[in-house]
């Protein structure tokens, strides 16, 4: 399984409210469901931070492997994704890592 995740930031002329509704919406939400190989998306909204939050979302991409990933990365579906993105993020903000779970044993699963 791999799995990119984003550190979102929103264009400054939006609020964080207007931000989510655009991220969760049907345009974004359709755009990205057509991205090839994704397996599962999860989208954290924050909610709450000590002080100022340091971002104002964290998207989750899952794919079944690095190959599936790379592939999703370089095909037209994901570019129509991040197009579709520069309408409420800033894009200079705005980040991704690439990782690789390393489930930590003796914890119990949710």
């Amino acid at each position: 399984m791999s799995k990119v995740i984003f550190v979102l930031h929103r264009r400054a002329d939006l609020t964080r409210e207007q931000m989510d509704e655009q991220w969760r919406g049907q345009q974004h939400t359709s755009i990205v469901n057509k991205v090839p190989g994704l397996t599962r998306w999860v989208q954290n909204h924050v909610t709450s931070a000590p002080g100022e939050p340091i971002c104002d979302g964290v998207g989750e991409l899952w794919f079944d492997s690095d190959e599936a990933m790379q592939q999703a990365l370089s095909s037209p579906e994901w570019g129509a994704a991040v197009e579709d993105a520069k309408r409420f993020l800033d894009m200079e903000k705005t980040g991704l890592i690439m990782v690789e779970e390393k489930p930590v044993s003796g914890l119990a699963n949710p």
